[in-house]
């Protein structure tokens, strides 16, 4: 049998039983905050990799690019966005 102190989670959220909503509230963003320190180098991995991957298409040869089936629009609206953006 489970007692009331159990910490059960919900919807994504964390519930704590017997916290207000203030530390409830604040007991989620720490996890939220630790979640993300957590994911940041992964992250900046992804970032890298999209950076790398649109140099190479603004890059890529006119023959190559049609061989893939892009256009020049395509490839410069890729080329075009932040590297955050995917």
């Amino acid at each position: 049998m489970a007692s009331s102190q159990t910490t059960t989670q919900t919807a994504g959220r964390i519930a704590r039983p017997g916290l207000f909503p203030l530390g409830q509230a604040l007991a989620s963003l720490i996890v939220s905050t630790a979640r993300a320190v957590f994911n940041f180098p992964t992250l900046l991995v992804e970032w890298q990799k999209r950076d790398e991957m649109r140099r190479h298409l603004a890059s890529m040869e006119p023959h190559l690019r049609e061989d893939v089936g892009l256009s020049a629009a395509d490839i410069r609206r890729e080329v075009e966005k932040p590297f955050w953006n995917s």
